[in-house]
């Protein structure tokens, strides 16, 4: 992608010359460079998330490109973020709804997007069938938000604050989701069998 050379733009509401004719201090600009650190960090994580919800790889391409160009286009709009991994993926879920709605569907999580929480749950074996089976089934107990709050921790692999962030909600209100979603996953009928350790984590900032 090329960046265009932003040496000459000023912030809006500053003096170029400065207070009393001294030389404004030159606007932060952000490197093709960082950009693509950035892209080469977040790419799989991003594509494996659009591709897990539209079920189609080059549709999961496409969807991509347009988030990461409109997302560059953002930041290089607000160089002071350092990381702003969850505009990201706020930028990918309004994407995403986007062309669900369409399609006349909805953004929804299902339990099947949600699958690898857990772990072990690859494979055709009838245990692991049973398996895959009862964690579908706790999942559906829980809450959209719910589900929505665990997919970006636990697929999307955000911080608690990043998923406040793309959820729109506070960080300590997050956490209580979090909190709340684990636990009813464990105490869901069928689940105490297995091992939900993935689930057990403790939800860090």
């Amino acid at each position: 992608m090329t960046l265009q050379d932003q040496s000459d733009v000023v912030e809006p509401g500053r003096d170029v010359a400065g207070p009393s004719g001294a030389a404004g201090a030159a606007p932060e600009v952000l490197g093709e460079a960082e950009f693509a650190e950035f892209y080469h960090r977040r790419i799989d994580k991003l594509f494996g998330f659009m591709q897990r919800r539209v079920h189609h790889r080059d549709t999961a391409q496409d969807l991509v490109a347009l988030v990461f160009e409109e997302f560059f286009t953002w930041w290089q709009e607000h160089p002071e973020q350092v990381d702003p991994v969850g505009m990201l993926f706020g930028i990918a879920r309004c994407r995403l709804y986007d062309w669900l709605r369409r399609r006349g569907r909805m953004l929804t999580v299902e339990p099947s997007d949600l699958e690898d929480l857990v772990g072990g749950t690859d494979g055709d074996d009838f245990a692991t069938v049973e398996r895959r089976h009862d964690l579908r089934k706790a999942l559906a107990t829980l809450t959209e938000h719910q589900r929505q709050a665990l997919l970006m921790k636990y697929v999307a692999e955000l911080s608690v604050a990043e998923c406040a962030e793309v959820l729109g909600t506070g960080i300590d209100n997050m956490k209580k989701i979090l909190v709340k979603a684990r636990k009813a996953l464990r105490q869901a009928p069928g689940m105490d069998a297995y091992n939900s350790a993935g689930m057990a984590k403790e939800v860090r900032g």
